[in-house]
């Protein structure tokens, strides 16, 4: 797959480079980053500057360990127009029509390690039968030059120990704006390919944030939201706008998930409010989940599309994602998925502003 030439990064000062590049030996394509501030001009003792690993650079046929590859497949690599600039993702398609759609949002570590969202996609598809068979699966890529992210103003060392700006945030509207543009080209591959009245996002850290802040603008037009290890982390003005939220939230399904002792993951002040608005008793039923795999969930459920688990025995408070994304047995996210449905889905010919259920005079009904 070529890449438009136009499609630049450039880190910090540094040389502009192809924000990603076709490796000359495998069918990967590889993250323009390890071409940028590499500190030893002929090779460095991981990463290959010209080929997604050594081994291809080498000529092996395999690419050994998955950390020192820094490409993605591909077959599932895509890119669409948004703005001025190219946005690159990763796309699951099961094939068949009326297929559900996840939105797949990543931590903030890929942001100057794009490859490793391929490991999530990997990881996700290949665990979860029921995801795997019927979700299609768009994962974008919040990572360095791409335009759905914006930089912080503090730094983080790169794959090569150089001090780089980090990551600030996903920006929830240009991301939409993605969203609906991945849509699209899908819908020009094929009819009815998906179903624009089961659209669900799901992130974790950084992306669980932006599964905020996504459900809070535009979440009339979901059918549901499962934030992971992450708070809403509300605008300004967001006391102002309580009205314009609510008629976003007031029937989207949203499944909250956190590391119990991970407390800045969770404000229970925010869950209530939500439960006092739909008109639920401010305080949750109790149960337990177990999985075999020794990790153990607390849910506090207000009503089937309101709810909160807290998971121990994960391997750190905060990484709590993969437990709930892989097993399917245990916490059933995307079999609730399969039953949930919008009943104000979007136009894919347009993209929607901010609080769409206002313009439309929708009260964003779910069922």
């Amino acid at each position: 797959m070529e890449i438009d030439e136009e499609s630049l990064v450039k880190v910090d000062g540094q040389e502009e480079k192809r924000m990603w590049f076709n490796c000359p030996s495998c069918d990967r394509m590889v993250t323009g980053l390890v071409q940028t501030g590499h500190p030893h001009p002929e090779k460095h003792s991981v990463y290959s500057y010209s080929h997604c690993c050594q081994c291809c650079e080498q000529g092996q046929s395999s690419h050994g360990e998955l950390w020192m590859c820094a490409g993605v497949p591909a077959a599932l690599f895509r890119s669409v127009k948004l703005g001025a600039g190219l946005q690159h993702y990763l796309l699951h398609d099961p094939g068949g029509h009326s297929r559900p759609v996840l939105l797949f949002l990543h931590g903030a570590n890929t942001y100057i390690y794009p490859e490793t969202l391929w490991w999530d996609v990997q990881k996700l598809v290949s665990s979860n039968q029921t995801l795997r068979e019927n979700f299609i699966v768009i994962a974008p890529f919040g990572s360095i030059g791409e335009p759905i992210v914006h930089p912080s103003s503090w730094k983080k060392a790169d794959r090569f120990y150089n001090e780089v700006h980090y990551v600030k945030c996903f920006d929830p509207e240009i991301l939409w704006d993605f969203f609906i543009s991945a849509l699209r080209t899908l819908e020009e591959e094929g009819e009815e390919r998906f179903d624009p009245a089961r659209l669900h996002v799901t992130g974790y850290s950084m992306g669980g944030q932006a599964t905020w802040s996504l459900a809070n603008l535009f979440g009339s037009r979901l059918a549901s939201a499962a934030p992971m290890a992450a708070r809403c982390a509300w605008e300004d003005d967001a006391w102002d706008q309580q009205g314009s939220i609510l008629g976003e939230m007031q029937r989207l399904p949203v499944w909250s998930y956190a590391g119990k002792a991970d407390t800045r993951a969770v404000s229970w002040r925010d869950l209530w409010w939500l439960a006092d608005q739909r008109g639920h008793e401010t305080k949750a039923s109790e149960s337990t989940i177990s999985t075999e795999h020794g990790v153990k969930a607390t849910v506090y459920t207000w009503n089937s599309d309101l709810s909160l688990s807290l998971l121990e025995g994960t391997p750190t408070d905060h990484c709590i994602w993969d437990a709930v994304l892989h097993c399917e047995a245990a916490f059933g996210l995307f079999s609730r998925m399969l039953l949930a449905r919008c009943g104000s889905p979007p136009s894919i010919d347009a993209t929607d502003t901010r609080f769409p259920a206002l313009s439309n005079g929708s009260n964003g009904s779910n069922g």
